[in-house]
């Protein structure tokens, strides 16, 4: 009775066996095409994110940080005016350090420094154009302020988003369909999609308009700053497998 119940297991072993071999075989005569998609669109942005910072050099730690104090409550008189809101004003870093000359391969004290950086973001650009210009035309009139990086974004992404990840199944998709055609076979369905990634990045004509607005804002006082805008671009990016026949 053992003899046979030992070869009834036997049997649904190699039963199993063979099974899982036909299983890689069929798997092995597969074919698959991988291909990646990028789905990108332009969008208008509507905010506006700055940098500045504020640097005082004085005899002394103190009297350097009590002037730079001074240039902080200014930005942020003109900032609370123009209505930013204090979730959008943030300190990035205040620090102290000596200030040297080097001249001749020799270091002379000049006296410490105080500095603070403060990024805000001006919502809401569409809507009011000259916004940000004002605030830079009121900003400027601060001596020792420095503007460190002007950028753009969208503050409400997700639809963009969505669309940008259609495009980039359909650019997979046709490209895919496009090599199976030059190979002789046919697409039949998508075995995997992952998501390579997710960008918001400005086109270089665009950060080109940046620098030469950060030349404008040191024009003359009586010359508003103009601020091109142009248009971002959000993009996906997906790898897809397909199944081919």
């Amino acid at each position: 009775m053992k003899i046979k119940y030992f070869f009834i297991c036997l049997l649904i072993l190699i039963a199993f066996s063979l099974s899982g071999c036909n299983k890689e075989t069929n798997e092995q005569k597969q074919s698959t095409i991988s291909v990646f998609g990028i789905g990108t669109v332009s969008v208008q942005p509507d905010v506006i994110n700055m940098s500045i910072t504020l640097r005082n050099v004085s005899q002394t730690t103190k009297k350097a940080q009590e002037e730079v104090s001074k240039m902080v409550r200014q930005v942020l008189k003109i900032l609370k005016d123009a209505n930013i809101e204090d979730k959008n004003i943030n300190t990035a870093s205040l620090t102290f350090s000596s200030e040297y000359d080097y001249y001749s391969n020799r270091r002379t004290l000049i006296g410490q420094k105080a500095e603070q950086m403060i990024t805000f973001s001006i919502e809401g650009i569409n809507d009011d154009s000259e916004k940000a210009s004002g605030i830079i035309d009121q900003l400027i009139q601060i001596n020792g302020i420095e503007l460190n990086q002007v950028n753009y974004s969208v503050k409400n992404t997700s639809e963009y988003y969505v669309r940008s990840r259609e495009l980039a199944f359909e650019k997979a998709e046709e490209k895919a369909k496009q090599y199976a055609q030059l190979s002789n076979l046919k697409l039949i369905k998508v075995l995997s999609i992952s998501d390579q990634g997710m960008s918001q990045v400005s086109p270089m004509s665009n950060k080109f308009r940046n620098m030469a607005m950060q030349d404008e804002i040191y024009a003359a006082a009586d010359t508003s700053t103009t601020i091109p805008i142009g248009e971002l671009e959000i993009s996906t990016t997906i790898m897809a497998v397909f199944l081919l026949k």
